[in-house]
């Protein structure tokens, strides 16, 4: 990112709004490009071509992983998994019905079993 693109507004721009790198030379015309972005949205958000879709956020990298080490999940179901069951204990707790929904009857017993032998 560069210096001219004023860092702080960029970060807010898109971690904050969800929305990409502005290319603006000065405060002021970030401002206002960002007013008008935010009145197009309120218009009809699915026409206005600097959203783009929020990717579910994970608060920790170590934790994907580790959810990643259970037998039967892998990178694509970590995320899924970690969106509906964002934390370990969450995860740990979750009944085989609850699980069933975002990984399937076979994984969601195997993730039940990894935590109930476990303890």
């Amino acid at each position: 990112m560069s210096e001219q693109y004023f860092p702080a507004m960029q970060k807010f721009t898109v971690l904050n709004l969800g929305m990409v790198l502005l290319p603006v030379a000065s405060h002021m015309e970030a401002s206002s490009l960002i007013v008008q972005l935010v009145q197009e949205q309120t218009k009809e958000p699915s026409k206005n071509p600097f959203l783009r879709k929020k990717p579910a956020l994970i608060s920790e990298p170590s934790l994907l992983r580790t959810v990643q080490q259970i037998p039967g999940i892998g990178k694509i179901k970590a995320p899924l998994l970690l969106q509906t069951f964002p934390s370990i204990q969450q995860l740990s707790n979750a009944s085989i019905q609850e699980l069933e929904p975002v990984v399937g009857q076979a994984v969601a017993q195997q993730i039940h079993a990894f935590f109930t032998q476990s303890r």
